[in-house]
């Protein structure tokens, strides 16, 4: 069963689910990337979170905290947002397959109970609930507002949480860029696959350099923010605007109005 010891380890990797949402930004549909980004995050961050609230236990406790199952909430928030984005039965039906498939595993080799599956699915459920209802309203506030939220929050949640300095850096970072990519960059991605592959790979070879250099930084909590703020930045406005200065993709026309 060491495979299922692997499987498990590979998906509660923050680095995983960055790659992939990445990706997705930079050669599918920037704005579910974006969103993505936002609530895997937000979902890896409320996670530790709930730990940090509830541990370290009390000295001579016989009590194990093992509560939300990481990989199973992450999984949940990921593929749970992407069921209704994608709206074919077919999908829903993998969707389901897999987060059933990793709760399975979570619970046979990992040290998780029944309550701890079910928890981390209500949670990353949640999550995806909250982040749909909030484009309701943020579809509607003018960009300044929405520029100055993406400020706000993550300074906000890393006031909370110095813990998760990181995930509070990657909204930071994302936020901004995202907000300058709609008004500067305004990238159209290629259709051609080619190109696709060639702006992922130099993507991801960009995201490695910036990764590695983390290991030159302090081990401070104000640097691990900074590093994944600029993480955030590469992925959502750097590397788009690179993309179109290399004739990879396109730059929208602004439209007016009249």
């Amino acid at each position: 069963m060491d495979w299922a010891g692997g499987v498990i380890q590979l998906l509660g990797s923050d680095w995983l689910f960055l790659l992939v949402i990445a990706i997705l930004y930079w050669t599918v549909d920037k704005h579910i990337g974006m969103k993505l980004l936002v609530i895997v995050t937000l979902s890896v961050y409320v996670h530790g979170l709930i730990r940090y609230t509830f541990s370290p236990l009390p000295a001579g406790s016989t009590f194990t905290f093992t509560f939300p199952a990481r990989e199973v909430q992450a999984a949940t928030s990921f593929l749970g947002f992407l069921i209704p984005e994608v709206s074919k039965k077919r999908f829903t039906l993998f969707s389901s397959g897999v987060i059933f498939l990793i709760a399975g595993i979570t619970l046979v080799h990992g040290a998780h109970s029944l309550h701890d599956v079910i928890m981390a699915v209500m949670i990353g459920g949640f999550i995806v609930y909250a982040v749909y209802r909030s484009m309701d309203w943020i579809g509607s506030v003018p960009e300044p507002y929405i520029f100055s939220f993406s400020l706000v929050l993550p300074s906000s949640l890393l006031l909370l949480f110095p813990e998760g300095a990181q995930y509070a850096g990657f909204l930071l970072g994302g936020g901004i860029g995202y907000s300058f990519e709609k008004i500067k960059t305004r990238v159209s991605l290629s259709s051609h696959m080619q190109n696709k592959i060639i702006t992922a790979v130099i993507g991801l070879a960009g995201l490695l350099i910036i990764a590695y250099a983390q290991t030159w930084l302090p081990s401070t909590t104000l640097f691990h923010f900074i590093h994944a703020s600029l993480l955030g930045v590469w992925i959502t406005f750097i590397h788009p605007l690179l993309s179109i200065r290399l004739g990879l993709n396109q730059q929208e026309e602004h439209s007016f109005v009249k």
